[in-house]
């Protein structure tokens, strides 16, 4: 509980993550699945000591997400049949991070420590490649034409990121988090779906 020797301090981290994207099963019920991908994550965090066991820790990360997803959507056609539209792709998407963490720090031995860290975020995408084109087909009764419509994704996504980690000498550390997003992932009138991901990253402490 001792004040801090330094009011702040920069640290990098570096690492890969596994990242998932969904659509609301409102659209596709009938065969809804999204495969988790893998990616990179790289930033740099600002601690701002306010104790030696506790810092408040704004970063900024630049970040690729992948994925898969095969979505079947049932209707009926003009003929009055069943009939069925099934679409698969990839999802390949470049965001920057910006999380301001909560940062605690426990003592668990001699030049070891435990870290316990949550708080929010906020995603900005920069470019994405298949997942905004992905297709729906709209019908205002099993009478009508159908049409097809292309759903768009939000450029922001805000969420919850929470994590724990191990620190070394007060500069090397290896961190597991996991960010849920809670905002919309498609906009109107496609609302719903989620990001969600974890990222493992090794850390320097300057």
């Amino acid at each position: 509980t001792e004040p801090a020797e330094r009011l702040f301090n920069f640290g990098v981290r570096l690492g890969v993550n596994a990242s998932n994207r969904t659509f609301s099963k409102d659209y596709f019920s009938t065969y809804n699945v999204n495969s988790w991908g893998t990616g990179i994550d790289a930033g740099i965090v600002l601690n701002l000591n306010m104790r030696e066991f506790f810092s408040i820790q704004p970063g900024f990360f630049f970040e690729s997400r992948t994925g898969n997803y095969s979505y079947v959507q049932d209707y009926i056609n003009q003929n009055n049949e069943n009939d069925n539209f099934s679409q698969i792709g990839h999802v390949r998407t470049y965001n920057f991070v910006v999380p301001v963490m909560l940062s605690f720090r426990f003592n668990i031995a001699d030049n070891l420590k435990w870290l316990v860290e949550a708080g929010p975020y906020a995603q900005f995408k920069l470019h994405s490649s298949d997942s905004d084109k992905i297709e729906v087909i709209s019908q205002s009764s099993p009478s009508m034409p159908v049409a097809i419509e292309t759903a768009k994704s939000n450029f922001t996504d805000f969420g919850a990121k929470i994590g724990t980690g191990i620190m070394v000498n007060d500069h090397y550390s290896f961190s597991i988090h996991y960010l849920a997003g809670m905002s919309n992932v498609w906009k109107a009138p496609f609302e719903g779906g989620k990001n969600k991901a974890w990222t493992f990253t090794l850390g320097y402490d300057f």
